[in-house]
């Protein structure tokens, strides 16, 4: 398998020479190459350590402003002051610490995104002006590890040009406690540790390997380079462009199928692989935008360029098949593959127009075209050598060499795409200060484009290899293959799913202004989409939104929301893939029994099917003296899907409570409390026997294999925190807590409505609770030890406790039957945190 390299260096150097040479980007475009930069320990990347500034937003007076709905504004940063007699003028901190970590360290949910660890930490904040002429520069950093850092500078003219370029990295811990079996973890070939033989392992000598590894973490880090450019040609066009690279690497928990094995003692093979993770993604946008007095316009282009270093990555399995049949026997098979995400090109092109209309109105029309682009060079369907399939049963066995090569696919590349088209349209128009009326019209339609067909030109067959090969090494017929003589009632998928959509949207409303205190509003929106290939080919969604707001006392913001949503459609069709499957292909010759049904008529997708919802939010904000806010929230949202079977319900209702109060620019503190709790109700019913009938009640699907499941989940967070200035010391301090809390119930008609009849006697009707709860407290103090000197301490420690059945057993090993587990799953943790800063103000 040939690896594609990148130069990072290389592409980015390229992506630069084009930006400057075009001179051009947009200072707020909302296409930025990255628009917020931070971490854990510095989350506001640089402003927030200033504080507030004691003169307020305004010359005239100090006093904090509000919103219409009554929270305070953020409070203007006390910047420190410029320096420096030239034409340049600047100011700026620099910071130098140390980090120690106790405890738990390793937990992958502390690590999650930050990979906390011992060390030091680097941090800058600078900002160079030149007054004279509106020059600027600022630079910005922060480094807590090599997996964990940030730059970012900006340099331009206010009213002229801005310039900007970043890099910055950031973890992703997918695993705190893995144990894995293979060897080359991170590489695209996992091969078994010494003591393991590649298809010919017992369960037993599988778990002492695994057992015997000890825990390590598994990471993906996220790497990104950007620049950016926003030029003012004039006081009415500007034009902007933008550009980043995107890397992943590293490795993460992920599948590798060989076939079941809860089904089948001593058989199969589940594996959870360590999956290589190597990728990239190049991002361009770029445009025009002009700003009249009537007319406003903007062109723009995006683009994104996906690669993958690698097609697929292979491993090796420590366990052999046996066919169901006594008596027969089947080839080893040593190795697994799995191929990665398909390399793919994305563009797009937006263009939008407004102007100004009569009745201080407002009329915009937006199109745009977009593609998806897939054309990747295709693997083989499998990585085997010799054969694979059923020794002994004809037309069961497979030589290897006619699927383990790129010649039986049926073309080389994927050469699939999908196509948008999207016009919108929009009016606003307030004929007096007490009325505003709004409509809207949109059309948005996407095309699959491009069929691929499983159909291997070696042999003439249909299909492919499912799981690798071993499925039809255990299953006589279930080898994925359809051949018109040995296999004609084969039943296997041979095509891709094309999915094309169109979306044809109405909507109007308006605002009313009954008086100086009320506000009410409506808006009705009418959707029809329609799907191909879909189970309803035709959706139809009414939803009407009503709204008030009411300012009947200075000191009481009152706001209201309900909206109610209806959707209908055609006639369900419960099965419309069979064009996708050889029951299609001529020669195609039924079982005796007829074709088994693909699933039963009764269930209902609850993308496509019927439903509604209710919806419901209610708001109030009270502003007290002294600078101090309540605010409270309650909300629900009631969802019913009309269905015997799939999703019955989903339901959630909620609310919170907050508290703020800043009475001087010293002090500053704030409560809050939420709470949610949601239930979700789902039904099905368990095949019997394989025969046509598709009906609930039927042969195929009894009354008596139906099962119904109730998921409740509870969840409470609640945090407060204070910054007080004492003296020319501050003190901070931050409370969080969370709770969270899911219990699964379920019932059956009887036992066959089980994967397993016999374990009926064990059950109990729902699952242990699930728990999820974490507490965390940070202390931290900063004093002036000097005139440009201060040193920041801080305390952070943090305790979770969580309970996942899922894992359960784990402690005596990760390693069940044919079943392989890397991932050890989330475990309890306590961890302490202790940080020393020194602050420098140049």
């Amino acid at each position: 398998m040939r690896k594609r390299q990148r130069n990072t260096a290389l592409q980015l150097a390229t992506l630069t020479s084009a930006l400057l040479a075009s001179s051009a980007l947009a200072q707020d475009t909302g296409l930025g190459t990255d628009l917020q930069f931070g971490n854990a320990l510095d989350p506001s990347s640089g402003p927030a350590v200033y504080g507030c500034d004691p003169d307020g937003a305004s010359w005239l007076n100090g006093e904090r402003k509000r919103t219409p709905t009554g929270f305070l504004y953020a409070c203007p940063i006390a910047w420190p002051e410029f320096k420096g007699q030239g034409p340049w003028q600047y100011r700026g901190t620099l910071t130098l610490g140390y980090l120690g970590v106790s405890g738990d360290a390793n937990n992958m949910i502390w690590r999650r995104f930050s990979n906390w660890d011992d060390g030091a930490y680097l941090g800058a904040d600078l900002r160079f002006e030149k007054p004279s002429d509106g020059s600027y520069f600022d630079l910005r950093a922060s480094r807590l590890a090599d997996d964990s850092q940030y730059v970012r500078a900006v340099f331009g003219r206010a009213g002229k040009y801005r310039v900007q370029a970043f890099a910055r990295s950031q973890p992703n811990i997918t695993s705190g406690n893995a144990r894995s079996i293979w060897d080359g973890v991170g590489s695209n070939h996992l091969t078994l540790k010494d003591g393991l033989t590649p298809g010919a392992s017992t369960p037993a000598q599988v778990a002492a390997v695994s057992a015997a590894q000890p825990e390590r973490l598994l990471t993906v880090v996220r790497e990104k380079q950007g620049v950016g450019i926003n030029y003012l040609i004039n006081t009415r066009w500007a034009v902007f462009a933008n550009a980043s690279h995107e890397s992943r690497e590293g490795a993460r928990p992920f599948g590798g199928p060989f076939f079941f094995n809860f089904a089948f003692a001593d058989n199969g093979g589940a594996y959870e692989t360590p999956r290589p993770i190597d990728d990239s993604t190049v991002n361009f946008n770029g445009g025009a935008r002009f700003v009249g007095n009537l007319w406003r316009m903007e062109f723009a282009y995006s683009g994104s360029f996906f690669r993958n270093a690698k097609r697929s990555f292979d491993y090796q399995v420590p366990f052999g098949l046996t066919p169901v049949v006594p008596g027969l026997t089947s080839p080893v098979l040593t190795d697994g593959s799995f191929s990665y995400e398909p390399d793919n090109d994305y563009h797009h092109l937006r263009t939008s127009f407004s102007r100004k209309v009569a009745w201080n109105g407002t009329a915009s029309l937006t199109a745009s075209l977009g593609t998806m682009r897939q054309n990747d060079q295709l693997v083989p369907s499998m990585a085997c050598q010799g054969q694979f399939g059923i020794a002994g049963i004809p037309g069961t066995l497979f030589d290897c060499a006619n699927w383990n090569t790129t010649q039986s696919l049926s073309r080389q590349r994927s050469d699939l795409s999908i196509n948008t088209q999207m016009v919108d349209a929009r009016v606003v128009l307030a004929p007096s200060d007490a009325l505003t009326w709004r409509a809207n019209v949109k059309y948005d339609r996407q095309d699959y484009d491009g069929t691929y067909r499983a159909y291997n030109p070696l042999t003439g067959q249909w299909g492919y290899p499912s799981e690798n090969g071993s499925q039809g090494s255990v299953v006589p017929g279930e080898a994925g293959i359809w051949d018109r003589l040995s296999s004609p009632a084969s039943l296997t998928r041979i095509r891709n799913l094309p999915l094309d959509r169109e979306l044809n949207e109405i909507s109007f409303g308006g605002d009313w202004r009954v008086d100086e205190r009320n506000t009410l509003g409506a808006t009705y929106t009418f959707d029809r989409t329609e799907r191909t290939h879909r189970e309803v080919a035709t959706t139809r969604d009414h939803s009407l939104k009503l709204n008030w707001s009411n300012r009947a006392l200075d000191w009481l913001s009152l706001r209201a929301n309900y909206t109610h949503l209806r959707r209908t459609g055609s006639e369900y069709d419960y099965d419309p893939y069979e064009f996708t499957m050889s029951r299609s292909l001529p020669g195609y010759v039924p079982p005796v029994t007829g074709d088994f049904a693909h699933t039963v008529d009764a269930l209902r997708k609850y993308d496509v099917g019927g439903r509604t919802q209710d919806k419901i939010d209610l708001m109030a904000t009270f502003t007290a003296p002294r600078d101090m806010t309540f605010y409270a929230s309650v909300r629900g949202d009631w969802n019913d899907y009309d269905a015997v079977l799939g999703r019955q319900g989903y339901d959630t209702i909620g609310g919170s409570l907050q508290w703020e109060w800043q009475p001087n620019p010293a002090t500053m503190a704030s409560a809050w409390y939420g709470y949610d709790r949601s239930t979700l109700d789902f039904a099905n019913v368990n095949d019997a026997v394989l025969l046509p009938d598709p009906s609930l009640g039927g042969a195929t699907y009894p009354e008596a294999n139906r099962w119904w499941m109730h998921d409740r989940q509870r969840n409470h967070y609640a945090g407060a925190n204070l910054s007080r200035r004492i003296g020319r010391a501050t003190l901070n301090a931050d409370w969080n807590w969370t709770y969270s809390r899911g219990l699964t119930s379920y019932r059956y008609a009887s036992p066959t409505a089980l994967a397993n009849p016999t374990a009926a006697p064990l059950l109990t009707g729902r699952f242990p609770a699930m728990v999820y709860r974490t507490h965390a407290l940070t202390l931290g103090l900063t004093i002036p030890i000097a005139r440009d000197f201060s040193l920041r301490l801080f305390d952070s420690y943090q305790r979770g406790n969580v309970f996942d059945w899922h894992y359960l057993g784990f402690e005596d090993g990760q390693v069940m039957d044919h079943r392989v587990y890397t991932d050890g799953g989330p475990e309890n943790y306590s961890v302490n945190m202790v940080g020393v800063l020194l602050e420098i103000q140049l």
